[in-house]
């Protein structure tokens, strides 16, 4: 008897045994499929990068230098600058720097008062500071880089005068952003061409596209940054747009 409740039991444990795995089994295999599936999906769509470049001169200028001169007196400080601005009228003559691209700011005037003996500021005026700058706007790039660079030499004459970093710009740039725009995607629809073709697929129907941001930097420049670069420092330049593209894979 008790043999035979024993092979009764056994039974069991080998239906339960059995069931279980096959339970697990199932459920395995589901997991597979379910994997298999979205692995299909995934492989059913592409994403590619699109890059174009193109190397341009920059085609305006803008560039402004100051002179200071110190004085006991407003009326001695104002003649002396005058005097100043037309050693700077006839070095930029000179240079062949057209008047009419030239702007002459309004003189700038700073009192400076006499400290105390504890170094505290008082009433009493110790002298004036007088300031005033050009500003220069031209279509000869190099005409402005050759000027911003020498006019420093007037500091040899007496001048206290400090030449700013010129500013070099591509007027067609909102155009130019246009052309490699589209090259760039030009550029990803071929790779994501030769990668379909590579797994015996074809490209179909565009899922997604975004831009971008544009990179402006020197020539040889390899500067990267998430919100842009515009580099207005230097005459040649280097321009790249860049574009995500995803696409439909057809079998």
């Amino acid at each position: 008897m008790n043999q035979y409740v024993s092979s009764i039991s056994g039974s069991r444990l080998a239906m339960f045994l059995l069931g279980a795995t096959l339970a697990l089994g199932f459920t395995y295999s589901a997991h597979l499929l379910s994997s298999a599936i979205v692995s299909f999906k995934h492989q059913n769509t592409i994403k590619v990068k699109g890059i174009a470049e193109k190397a341009i001169t920059s085609d305006s200028a803008r560039w402004n230098a100051t002179w200071t001169r110190r004085s006991t007196t407003l009326k001695e400080g104002y003649a002396e600058l005058e005097v100043q601005r037309d050693v700077v009228k006839k070095f930029l003559s000179d240079a062949k720097v057209p008047e009419s691209d030239c702007t002459y700011s309004a003189v700038s005037t700073e009192t400076v008062f006499k400290k105390d003996e504890n170094g505290r500021t008082s009433n009493e005026v110790f002298g004036y500071v007088l300031n005033q700058s050009v500003e220069i706007k031209s279509k000869d790039v190099r005409l402005v880089e050759t000027v911003s660079k020498s006019i420093t030499e007037l500091i040899k004459e007496g001048l206290d005068i400090q030449s700013h970093r010129p500013e070099f710009i591509f007027a067609g740039l909102e155009q130019l952003k246009l052309e490699l725009l589209g090259n760039a995607t030009k550029n990803a629809y071929d790779r994501a061409k030769a990668l379909a073709e590579n797994s015996r697929g074809k490209v179909g129907a565009l899922n997604s596209a975004s831009q971008g941001v544009f990179q402006i930097t020197p020539v040889d420049s390899t500067d990267v940054s998430d919100g842009g670069e515009y580099d207005t420092t230097t005459i040649e330049k280097k321009v790249k747009a860049v574009v995500t593209l995803e696409y439909h894979i057809e079998k």
